[in-house]
This record gives structure tokens, sequence and C-alpha cells, in this order.
């Protein structure tokens, strides 16, 4: 059911919403990671399947579950629930599982759909949990700017964010604020400098010509 949904949802939004990837040779085949990203639209979860063969399961609001064709096909895919408040024991548990089996898990830590002009939300948390207890490396992959219709959205998978100076210790709160921060540093960091190095060839380009 996966691949096939994986498949046929992807055809579909090349059409609609097409989009290139960059860099997901980076993302290592059958290795635990965690998959972080910025979050604009529903869809945004085909961006994150596609940049590897493995199946991803995908953290997702508790609420989609409640929709009936949504929740059956979070279900079918073994997305994981999760509650607002981001407080839900057996969805941290079942993840961690998941990446002690050397299976990939994928987060929006925003924890909402991005309607703002800022290019980030602040992190609700979660993917630094997840990535230190089960000492998993974290991808970013990070669009440059929103979906729109019928235009070439660039999506970069950058490298993956260290957090080993966080294993083996007993964490605290401020600990794991401090890891967020380091992700979404290094989020930010990805988009921004691919946007530049596409503004300088563009530059470039135009004093050849």
């Amino acid at each position: 059911m996966y691949k096939f949904l994986k498949g046929f949802l992807n055809f579909i939004v090349q059409i609609i919403y097409p989009y290139k990837l960059y860099g997901k040779e980076k993302i290592v085949k059958g290795q635990a990671c965690v998959l972080v990203g910025n979050h604009y639209r529903l869809w945004d979860i085909i961006h994150m399947a596609c940049t590897t063969k493995d199946q991803v399961h995908f953290i997702a609001k508790q609420e989609l579950f409640d929709k009936k064709l949504i929740g059956y096909l979070a279900r079918k895919i073994d997305a994981i629930p999760v509650t607002r408040e981001g407080n839900d024991i057996k969805a941290v548990m079942t993840a961690l599982k998941y990446l002690k089996n050397g299976e990939k898990i994928s987060i929006f830590p925003e924890g909402t759909r991005n309607r703002t002009d800022a290019d980030l939300l602040p992190l609700k948390g979660g993917a630094a949990l997840f990535a230190i207890r089960a000492k998993a490396p974290i991808y970013p992959v990070m669009m440059d700017g929103k979906t729109r219709l019928f235009r070439r959205t660039r999506i970069v998978v950058g490298d993956p964010i260290d957090l080993t100076e966080f294993y083996d210790r007993k964490m605290t709160a401020e600990d794991y604020a401090k890891a967020e921060e380091i992700i979404r540093d290094k989020m930010l960091e990805i988009i921004h400098g691919f946007q530049a190095e596409r503004a300088a060839k563009s530059e470039k380009n135009k004093k050849k010509k």
C-alpha cells in the first residue's frame, strides 16, 4: 500500500505542483534517520517520501486520523498519530521503535503549516528527542518557498545535523531546547545557502550575456 500510494500521489503532485529534489543521495538506504522540513501544504509529505526508497513513517496530528479517508490512508502507511500538545508517550515510543529497527521517520517540527511570510516558524520540538534517544542522524529537507500551481518548487536535502554532543547524557529541558535551536539554525542555513548560490549563478549568467 505504501509504495502504491507514494507512486500514485507523486505522479499527481508532479503534474499539479511540480518539484525537483536536490541532494537526496545523501540519505543512506537502510539507515535509521529523522527527516525534518519546512511545512506549507498537506502534500509536503510526498517530498519527504521521495527522498528515499525506504518507507518513511510520518508523525501526524491526531486530527488527521479522525478524518475518514485521510485517517484510513494514514493507518495503512503506518503513520504515527500524536496529540497537538506533543506529549503523547505512545507516539514517542512508536517512533523510537521504528528508529531502533533501522527505519526512517519524518516530522515537520514547526507543528503546523506555515501560512506566514517567515522562512520558518518557531519549532515545537520532538525531532531532537527522537534523534538523540535513537542516536540517529537528522536530515533537513527544505523547500525553496511555497508550492504553486504548475510552477516548479526546488527542494534541498542538507547534510546530516550533528547532535552527537547530546548522546549518552542526562538531558534537561534546556539541553533539548539547545538541540532544537541547532536544528532550526541548520534548516535555515540550508535554504538560505541554496538561495544565495542560485542568486550568484543567476548574476554570473547575466554578466556573460
